[in-house]
């Protein structure tokens, strides 16, 4: 099993669309999920031996799209390894 990390962000919503194709066409790269609709703040999730190119991607897309980093909001804690596990 491999280790992962979590980053989170708050997107434009118009950006969201766009920011999940990106990751998606990058394919086992990194998972993008809605974790507040209401701020549009999202979890970018990946295994942490890709956490050099995630980093170098957002950065990029940074560029493009209306993207910033915010800290975990509460109540997140502990989900990605649950969802791991199974």
């Amino acid at each position: 099993m491999f280790e992962t990390e979590a980053r989170y962000f708050r997107v434009d919503r118009r950006d969201l669309v766009y920011l999940k194709f990106i990751l998606e066409a990058y394919e086992g790269l990194a998972v993008l999920s809605t974790v507040e609709r209401e701020e549009a703040i999202v979890r970018i999730a990946y295994p942490s031996c890709t956490a050099a190119d995630v980093d170098l991607l957002l950065r990029a897309l940074a560029k493009e799209i209306d993207i910033a980093e915010v800290p975990q909001p509460p109540g997140c804690a502990g989900i990605l390894p649950a969802m791991i596990k199974g």
